[in-house]
């Protein structure tokens, strides 16, 4: 089973706010959603407990396989459940789980949207940031542009 990170990071690699509100999100891009949509649909994507919160699992969980996962659960166990399905998982934050399976898990591939200054970010009071993934060895392979933001796939080399 290929496991997948995916994220969309502002100026500085800002994915969030630590007590974000509303939806959790600082900006909004129709474009980038599409995108992430695109992506997961079909398949299984993990979140911690604590973005959990702020994602509309019930919507998701129509055309996804929802994964919630805490420090406990082992990712061995969720590959094992969907091994053999053709689907792929995508982990899909926080910062914790972000940080955790670039440290220990070796990912496939990394889609990382960069969004461009021409979308709106709200101010983070306690932000939060993906680290630098060229750090734990990935590599672009290949990105595409948009209108709101550029996609950039990396894998290791």
């Amino acid at each position: 089973m290929k496991v997948n990170l995916i994220v969309c990071v502002a100026k500085d690699n800002l994915i969030g706010d630590k007590n974000p509100e509303g939806n959790g999100l600082l900006w909004h891009s129709k474009e980038e959603l599409l995108f992430y949509k695109e992506k997961t649909v079909g398949n299984v994507v993990l979140f911690g407990t604590n973005t959990a919160k702020y994602v509309p699992i019930k919507l998701m969980e129509k055309t996804r396989d929802v994964v919630v996962m805490s420090s406990k659960d082992k990712i061995e166990d969720v590959i094992k459940k969907y091994e053999n399905t053709g689907k792929e998982l995508f982990i899909c934050g926080g910062a914790t789980v972000y940080k955790y399976y670039l440290e220990n898990y070796p990912l496939d591939k990394l889609y990382i949207s960069k969004l461009k200054e021409n979308v709106e970010v709200k101010e983070a009071k306690n932000p939060l940031y993906l680290p630098n993934v060229e750090e734990y060895g990935y590599k672009i392979v290949d990105q595409m542009e948009y209108n709101d933001f550029i996609s950039y796939i990396y894998e290791k080399k």
